[in-house]
């Protein structure tokens, strides 16, 4: 428990560092895409991400992809399309996203991969 705590500490930080111009009021959108809530440990995760965000000044949106692949993707478009200062992702393949990450590199957006590796981004 103590070394997810710390690993959700982590992404917040760096979710910081990536918004730390953004000012008090408005700090901005964090986007978090998560597999699947099938499992207890995903749902934990999101939960924790959404209120150590939402304590720091962020807003969030969290989404859960049910283990369909084409679902994650649309998900994840949708939050680029949203403007999300951050993208936070557990993926569901990490191969498939190359697009979507592309995108969001040319929108400003940072992406953290969030516990699985997402290849070719």
């Amino acid at each position: 428990m103590a070394a997810f705590k710390n690993l959700v500490a982590a992404v917040a930080v760096g979710v910081m560092a990536f918004a730390a111009s953004a000012s008090a009021q408005d700090k901005g959108l964090i986007g978090i895409s998560m597999p699947t809530k099938s499992s207890a440990r995903w749902i934990s995760d999101g939960a924790s991400m959404v209120k150590t965000f939402q304590e720091r000044g962020y807003k969030t949106d969290l989404q859960y992809a049910e283990d369909d692949i084409p679902n994650q993707l649309a998900q994840i478009e949708n939050m680029i399309t949203k403007k999300v200062k951050v993208l936070v992702i557990a993926a569901i393949d990490g191969t498939t996203l190359t697009s979507a990450l592309k995108q969001a590199a040319d929108s400003g957006i940072k992406v953290i991969a969030y516990d699985r590796l997402i290849r070719g981004s």
